[in-house]
């Protein structure tokens, strides 16, 4: 697909950058926190104790864990596009619920709907963008949503160094936490004119309006054939197959395809928090202070942790649909795994020596550009990608959940695993954990780019026995395996290729 660079509609490039909002408030919001923590502390009217501090930062989490837990269902019904305004509404009410609050019960409801927002953004927009963008450059759309938050946490760090210019405690949090309101309504209006997602309209029937919102995401320069594939593509949708949730409950236990594709997600997205992501970005400043940096330069080099991150995005955008998503993870992985042992090893040899200090600084700056490059937006990309229609809102609510409880997890636990082995073990210990993820992802994971959402549940749909032979192709040996779209099904009521 390298030679072919669709045409681009601009309600296609509105919608992108509108989707991008969702990303960049939910950067915004789970990384301005590290900072106005601090201010909260110093607020001697607000008054509250470190474990209501705890509480205030933590909720957010919690919250969008249980959002996302709950709503999978509700977007297979209502669509995606009211979930996602939904989410709106939400991060307006919590950002100005936060700074108009005078005590801890308006706080925690503040961030309680900031999390509800952030869950849900999470979860349907990289649906949304998935099921509107041509295949050709479906990977960069949904890695755009996964950049923009990055560069939420890079402008929340910004803001806090910003509002320490503010004289007054009080409103020095309530400035910095208050101001994610604006681009939460920005994205409200700019979603009322937007359409719904096509796919989900052709499932509930609605084929006309379908075939409508596709012509308008296609550019001028879409030739007429292309325009019909995609046109006979979603009237070949099936229809009314929502159904209630028990029965998608049984479809995904009876069909054993569906849950090697669960069991892909949901493993991606825990691998993707168990390389030890969110303990550098919530605790990149304490990580920094233990490699010798004084408490106002490790304020300042967070933000440089955080741009390392998005610059490895950035990298990645254009490459996801030229090369795969399948090499650039595990390439990503190997430098993840490299960068965690020398920043380990950095830690053993002792940061007062500085050249030890300079070595762990460059593993941390390695570790994020790498994992930008491949583990940060890869299993958002894939997730959105590779469930059934029947089943994508359950399965992106699924896979979303386990990145929230790995995330809670992990970050929660590091100080104590800290304090108990000691850093430079611990980083080693995710390195570890790294290698044994490889391996898995070396032996499971498809190649889905350049393929219509339809053409991936395909993949997954192959003897058990087979599974290391598809997963160990690449894209090319997709097209020239020998596979047929005609499947026949088995004693199973499974289906796989028909034999040649």
């Amino acid at each position: 697909m390298a030679g072919r660079w669709p045409s681009a509609s601009w309600t296609l490039i509105c919608l992108t950058g509108l989707s991008a909002l969702g990303g960049f408030l939910f950067g915004y919001d789970t990384g301005v926190v590290s900072g106005a923590e601090v201010f909260m502390k110093n607020d001697q009217q607000l008054g509250l104790s470190d474990l209501e501090i705890e509480l205030v930062v933590s909720v957010t989490v919690g919250a969008a864990a249980l959002a996302t837990a709950v709503s999978g269902f509700p977007m297979q019904v209502y669509g995606r596009k009211p979930i996602i305004m939904v989410a709106c509404v939400a991060y307006t009410c919590g950002s100005l619920a936060v700074a108009l609050a005078k005590g801890l019960g308006l706080l925690l409801l503040g961030r309680s709907l900031l999390g509800v927002g952030v869950g849900l953004s999470s979860m349907s927009t990289p649906i949304y963008l998935a099921e509107m963008a041509p295949s050709e450059i479906r990977g960069m759309l949904v890695a755009c949503f996964n950049l923009n938050i990055v560069l939420g946490q890079l402008v929340a760090c910004l803001v806090n160094m910003a509002c320490t210019t503010i004289g007054d405690d009080d409103l020095r949090w309530r400035v910095s936490m208050g101001i994610a309101a604006v681009p939460a309504v920005i994205q409200f209006a700019g979603f009322l004119a937007l359409p719904e997602s096509p796919r989900w309209l052709a499932q509930n029937g609605r084929i006309h309006s379908a075939v409508k919102v596709l012509r308008s995401l296609r550019g001028a320069g879409t030739s007429e054939e292309q325009l019909q594939e995609d046109i006979q593509a979603l009237g070949e949708l099936p229809q009314d197959d929502i159904g209630d949730l028990a029965s998608v409950i049984r479809d995904i236990r009876s069909k054993v395809h569906y849950q090697r594709i669960f069991r892909l997600g949901m493993g991606l997205m825990a691998f993707q928090q168990l390389t030890g992501i969110n303990t550098i970005m919530y605790y990149g400043g304490d990580i920094l202070e233990r490699t010798g940096f004084a408490d106002s330069s490790s304020v300042a080099l967070t933000a440089v942790l955080a741009a390392a991150q998005g610059l490895g995005i950035l990298i990645s955008i254009p490459l996801f649909d030229r090369y795969g998503r399948r090499p650039l993870i595990l390439c990503s992985t190997v430098g993840v795994v490299v960068s965690l042992v020398v920043v380990g090893l950095s830690f053993l040899g002792g940061v007062e020596n500085k050249v030890c200090q300079a070595t762990a600084l460059t593993g941390l700056l390695g570790y994020l550009v790498s994992f930008g490059v491949g583990l940060s937006p890869g299993p958002w990309i894939v997730n959105a990608e590779i469930y059934p229609l029947s089943v994508r809102g359950v399965g992106n609510s699924a896979a979303t959940t386990v990145n929230w409880l790995f995330n809670f997890a992990i970050s929660a636990s590091f100080l104590t695993i800290v304090n108990s082995v000691g850093i430079g073990a611990s980083f080693l210990g995710f390195a570890a954990i790294g290698v044994v993820g490889f391996m898995l992802l070396l032996r499971h994971l498809p190649e889905t780019s350049g393929r219509s959402l339809e053409d991936i549940e395909l993949l997954f749909r192959v003897s058990r026995n087979d599974t290391g032979q598809w997963a160990s192709f690449g894209r090319e040996d997709y097209t020239t395996a020998g596979w047929r779209a005609d499947l026949i099904e088995d004693e199973d009521d499974e289906r796989r290729p028909l034999d040649k």
